[in-house]
């Protein structure tokens, strides 16, 4: 993989060598530009695809550490916390393997449950992100058919020099601190950073505490009383560009991350020879992409990206003896888990003034996962296994006026283990004035992964196995969404936005009981989604006030065996306020979601019985402020007003991860934060 990587870095380095210089053939105003799945760098408002961007600046000023915590506050949004597992995502009820986490354009490795930790992506040396809803399987592949998120990294700068430090405190234990360089000579830029964060809510002692919950049928059980576990991040970054004029651009980067968590097990015999089992969680990543972006005519833009990505979580249970203070790891509980992937993607856009354009792309990705919990019984490789997909696709946007776009879209492609299908979508949408009519329905597959058809996780609390049996995931997405915006005069609008849309998922790959307390992966017959989000906007010099709406029914998995409801319905509402407050020229945020009571059936001695997800809200409130030219950024809040830290799970209460009882977990509870940036 190594030596792929860096025959495609020297097949570039040629490429550039021999490009002629181009002139600049476009002039856009930065702030509004998106790349994602779009032919060339493009206004959101012109995209074919409706993206949401999520600014620098909103990161800044809410106090947001990771990607996790950005998430939470999106409306239609559902982010999950497992306490080993890390935050997982599920957009439009659509979750785990069908989410497609990217960082310039590059896939995020290492699932667990199906799941990108969310809470490992820092966000210190972050421009935007940008997020499509909805199935984009022709143009990221599989793992793309519930939505993309692509989080675009800083690559430029205007002064020559710039040191950059970013530092945040939360009162309950939490510190979040990044230092860059960079520098700007000439056609070259250059930035090297640093990241830490660390976060111990309480004492060791006091996160081995027990506390019981009596519940209202008299039954009891025990949980922490403190569950958070203790945690620590190191990052390192590194971005070399290289701009031969302003139609060529080359960047390599480099990402290291480094994570231990660590679960602190009660007290064990607490008045004989007391010992607890404590389990420490090691990841580490190491990331390398080379992109290109380069006019190769007036009317052919080209882009590729290629990247190389290693990812290896380690698990050790220490025997920890107070009595006589010897610790030791116990046998057979030390486990190690490596995958690598290997991505190569061109894409060559036609971007004419005609009515006529097109695009054409291919990919290569290659995976391989190593561990003594992978048992391939058909690979050579010891403890190992592997698989390449190859895939190709074609595009064709057709203008026919200067309000209409339709876009059609094919991909195929070969999988070592699958027979990928063709992957067809067909995207239009109408501008005109201040009207926005977007309309899509796409095609998505999804091959299983190296974990759901050979990992083997069995110990004395888990019994998960892979299922080689599995069949490749079919799925389909429609939605149609309308922007109109009312202008009642110079900076003083009202804006509105409607969202419709449907997702239909075939031979679901989803983790299931096949015996008592075992699981493994299997294909279920059908899981669906449909719901709308309506959301208004009213905006006046520096008032801005935003009030969403979303409706989500998921389709009931266990509707077909038993006389139950179809769909379980899922509410959600989001507000948020921001205005600068004249004189001091200080902004002020608050936001809001609420996300409603869930509904869930579940089986039970061969009974079905319902239970549910209690209703919850989130809330924040934040004052920033720039100082010394800009120089000096501050904000100061609180996250979590209202204190939410759990929900009452009301049924079974029996789970592969459960370490909270009939309790889920929210939120460590109401902080308070202080961030301080500074930049020279």
């Amino acid at each position: 993989m190594k030596h792929l990587f860096l025959l495609s870095c020297l097949f570039f380095v040629t490429f550039v060598n021999a490009q002629s210089k181009i002139d600049s053939l476009w002039e856009l105003d930065l702030e509004n530009i998106v790349v994602t799945a779009q032919y060339a760098p493009t206004d959101v408002k012109n995209a074919v695809h409706e993206v949401k961007v999520i600014k620098a600046q909103t990161i800044q000023e809410q106090g947001f550490n990771n990607l996790s915590e950005v998430l939470t506050q999106q409306l239609n949004f559902r982010v999950s916390t497992d306490l080993s597992l890390g935050n997982g995502l599920k957009i439009q009820g659509i979750g785990g393997e069908n989410v497609q986490v990217m960082i310039d354009g590059v896939p995020v490795i290492g699932r667990l449950n199906g799941n990108i930790d969310l809470s490992q992506i820092n966000l210190n040396d972050v421009e935007r992100i940008e997020i499509i809803e909805g199935a984009m399987s022709v143009q990221y592949g599989s793992n793309a058919a519930g939505g993309v998120i692509n989080i675009i990294t800083k690559k430029s700068q205007i002064n020559r020099f710039r040191v950059t430090s970013e530092n945040q405190y939360e009162n309950i234990g939490i510190w979040n601190n990044s230092l860059s360089v960079g520098m700007q000579l000439d056609k070259f830029y250059a930035s090297v950073g640093v990241q830490r964060f660390e976060s111990q809510f309480q004492l060791d002692d006091s996160l081995r505490v027990m506390k019981e919950i009596i519940l209202e049928d008299g039954s009891s059980y025990f949980t922490k009383k403190y569950p958070w576990n203790p945690k620590s991040q190191l990052g390192f970054n590194g971005t070399l560009r290289y701009r031969r004029n302003d139609s060529l651009n080359v960047v390599y980067q480099f990402r290291q991350f480094e994570e231990t968590v660590r679960m602190l097990d009660e007290i064990r015999r607490p008045r004989f020879k007391p010992y607890a089992l404590d389990d420490a969680f090691f990841t580490n990543r190491t990331d390398h992409s080379l992109s290109v972006e380069s006019y190769l005519s007036p009317n052919i833009y080209y882009k590729s990206t290629t990247a190389y990505n290693q990812y290896d979580r380690k698990n050790q249970t220490k025997y920890v003896d107070f009595e006589e203070d010897t610790t030791g790891f116990i046998s057979g509980e030390q486990d190690t888990t490596v995958f690598n992937s290997f991505l190569h993607r061109s894409i060559f856009s036609t971007i004419s003034n005609k009515k006529w354009n097109g695009q054409i792309g291919f990919e290569i990705l290659h995976e391989t996962g190593f561990g003594g919990r992978i048992v391939d019984t058909n690979s050579t490789l010891v403890n190992g296994s592997n698989l390449t997909n190859y895939a190709a696709w074609a595009s064709i946007r057709y203008e026919p006026t200067n309000e209409l776009t339709i876009q059609g879209n094919l991909r195929y492609g070969y999988n070592t283990k699958y027979n990928h299908p063709w992957i067809p979508s067909i995207n239009a949408a109408w501008n005109r004035n201040n009207t926005i009519v977007r309309l899509s329905y796409v095609h998505g597959f999804r091959a299983p992964n190296l974990k759901e058809l050979y990992y083997e996780f069995i110990d004395i609390n888990h019994y998960i196995i892979g299922n080689q049996n599995l069949e490749a995931e079919r799925s389909r997405n429609a939605a149609l969404s309308v922007n109109h915006i009312f202008k009642i005069k110079e900076n003083h609008q009202f804006t509105v936005n409607g969202k419709l849309f449907y997702n239909s998922i075939l031979n679901r790959i989803t983790l299931t009981q096949f015996a008592d307390l075992q699981y493994n992966y299997q294909n279920i017959d059908r899981f669906e989604t449909h719901g709308f989000n309506v959301q208004l906007v009213y905006d006046w010099k520096d008032l801005s006030i935003k009030s969403g709406f979303s409706y989500t029914r998921l389709y009931n998995d266990w509707s077909d065996d038993f006389d139950a409801p179809k769909f379980i319905n899922l509410p959600e509402l989001q507000n948020e306020l921001r205005y600068k407050i004249p004189f001091i020229q200080t902004n002020l945020s608050v936001t809001h979601r609420y996300i409603g009571k869930q509904v869930l059936f579940y089986e039970n001695n061969g009974k079905l019985q319902e239970g549910y997800i209690d209703a919850f809200s989130l809330m924040n409130a934040t004052l920033s402020r720039h100082f010394w030219k800009k120089r000096i950024f501050v904000s100061v809040g609180s996250k979590n007003l209202l204190n939410v830290q759990d929900v009452p799970f009301v049924g079974n209460t029996d789970a592969i991860h459960s370490s909270s009882g009939s309790e889920q977990l929210i939120n460590w509870g109401r902080t308070y934060f202080l961030r301080v940036n500074v930049e020279i």
